[in-house]
């Protein structure tokens, strides 16, 4: 049995220790960080990492760890120059992150579809799924939402058998994960559109980021884009395309009297549709994935009639005292220039004001706080920023006055608190009757269940209710 060591005890490192360890290797993770500087999350997976017999050592690298491995494999968020990889030229052999995908493909039991691009990965891969299902599919979904480490809910469905036994795999496919999920053989790729965001990860180079992106291309029988993102259009060749803009494309999908209509090669799907905004697009995405991947039209209609849209994504949360409260995933800007106008045209038909707390933009990447609240500025009345990050579970009121200085610059009053129930309560106390009140941010992504919870209690905690 090869011994391996793992250097870094981040996401990547975590994945392929455990899938690893899954495959027969005696896997030691190593990492210079404590145990207290560990997320809750991350200190739960390191802990079902040591009851399936991963050795877990963290606190700094032994020199002895090293010198008796046969392989090691450096995760790539290691710095260049650290101790860690300096350690790691000690030892035989050196396993890279192709080596990991390639064994994560072999041991990926059934088709899939996958998807990645900058927005829409998740509301496209939970409706592609439902359509699915409608058409009489076993389905294993994995996503963002599911589990928002898509890495570790890949090799999870993987090590615990969940997803034997499933017709298809749809799959989240965001910039972490692709790379160690590139083995994977797709019967459909979806790429949704690219846009700058996580530059910081790539030296600051929308290329890389592309490049990136554009992984899928190869994992895939046959690439579904969108049309209406010009970088697609001019980057890829024999992709099949859908717009909710360009008759141009392969799949055609527009929203008419309540119903979305879907034109496609010798196709036609309509269904009752009750869900707005970006949903358009990237149910037509989902529609034409479903339709290349072989599924039956009549399903994909029954699908589309009772699809009733992804947790946090435009998500009705609630009513309060004559006012309506929702949770969007929002956090680069062209998420929110995407998702914010609907809210905006909502509050003018309510008679109202869009009145928007938010999370800290900032999660393991850092992000322009100013241009964030700049863009929810342009159609809020009003923004409460928190400024705790609810990734890194770490609070930064900096990042919090920044987004308030943003917003004030769109001419929107704003007010930086610590947490966003405390957002909540300082958009709850200016609101009345027929205002929208919306959170949005990343934590909603990467901590739903914590988010949602702490902007209902604020709005409550005011409004009762």
């Amino acid at each position: 049995m090869s011994r391996v060591i793992v250097v870094g005890a981040g996401s990547a490192g975590r994945s392929v220790a455990r899938l690893l360890n899954h495959a027969g290797c005696e896997v030691v993770v190593n990492d210079v960080r404590e145990w207290e500087e560990f997320t809750s999350e991350e200190r739960e997976y390191l802990e079902v990492l040591e009851r399936e017999g991963v050795e877990v050592v963290l606190g700094g690298h032994d020199p002895g760890l090293f010198e008796a491995a046969d392989a090691v494999f450096v995760s790539p968020a290691i710095p260049e120059g650290a101790e860690g990889r300096r350690l790691a030229e000690r030892v035989p052999e050196r396993i890279t992150v192709r080596d990991v995908a390639e064994v994560l493909g072999s041991l990926f039991p059934v088709p899939a579809v996958g998807v990645t691009g900058t927005n829409g990965k998740t509301t496209t891969t939970w409706a592609i799924a439902h359509l699915l299902e409608a058409c009489g599919y076993d389905v294993w979904r994995c996503s963002s939402l599911d589990r928002h480490l898509v890495i570790e809910a890949l090799v999870e469905g993987v090590v615990t058998g969940e997803v034997e036994g499933c017709d298809v795999a749809v799959v989240e496919l965001p910039h972490g994960t692709i790379r160690l999920a590139s083995g994977i053989r797709l019967d459909v790729g979806v790429l949704t559109n690219v846009a700058p965001e996580h530059l910081d990860e790539f030296g600051g180079s929308f290329e890389r980021y592309v490049r990136r992106k554009l992984t899928i291309v190869g994992m895939s029988e046959t690439v579904v884009a969108g049309y209406d993102c010009r970088e697609l259009r001019e980057r890829l060749e024999g992709a099949v395309w859908y717009s909710v803009r360009s008759g141009e494309a392969d799949y055609f999908g527009r929203r008419v009297d309540g119903r979305l209509v879907v034109e496609g090669p010798g196709c036609r799907v309509e269904a009752g549709f009750r869900l707005l905004g970006y949903y358009v697009e990237n149910c037509t995405g989902a529609v034409a994935a479903c339709l290349e991947f072989g599924a039956d039209p009549e399903g994909v209609e029954e699908g589309l009639e009772t699809f009733e849209g992804v947790p946090g994504r435009m998500e009705l949360v609630g009513e309060f005292a004559g006012r309506v409260a929702y949770l969007d995933a929002a956090h680069n800007p062209e998420g929110l220039r995407a998702s914010l106008p609907p809210f905006r045209e909502l509050a003018e038909e309510r008679g109202g004001r869009l009145l928007v707390s938010v999370d800290n933009p900032d999660t393991v990447t850092e992000r322009d706080k100013r241009e964030f609240g700049r863009i929810v500025g342009e159609f809020a009345d009003f923004v409460a920023a928190s400024g705790f990050n609810e990734t890194l579970e770490r609070l930064d009121m900096d990042a919090a006055r920044e987004v308030v200085r943003g917003a004030e610059e769109s001419g929107c009053e704003g007010v930086a608190v610590r947490s966003v129930e405390e957002a909540a309560r300082e958009v709850a106390r200016r609101s009345r009757e027929g205002d929208v009140l919306l959170h949005v941010g990343p934590g909603v992504v990467n901590a739903y269940e914590r988010v949602r919870r702490a902007f209902l209690r604020g709005l409550s905690g005011v409004l009762g209710g």
